[in-house]
């Protein structure tokens, strides 16, 4: 399913189509994160959601990993 991006004042905004709102059970003034999944990707979530294991370990980098102790 394609959306459009357009300009909504000093931001971008996109129209989430009635289908996909009902598959996700979203509703008017939910709150969602927004987060990149890799360039020219999006994903979006509900920020009570508890990320799994794979997706904490996902974001472990370098920089943020600490020596034993």
């Amino acid at each position: 399913m394609k959306a459009r991006i357009v300009k909504w004042n000093n931001s971008l905004a996109i129209r989430i189509p009635k289908r996909i709102v009902k598959l996700a059970k979203l509703k008017e003034g939910d709150w969602l994160e927004v987060e990149v999944a890799g360039e020219g990707r999006v994903r979006f979530r509900r920020p009570n959601d508890v990320p799994t294991l794979a997706e904490l370990v996902a974001q472990i980098t370098p920089e943020n990993r600490y020596p034993e102790v």
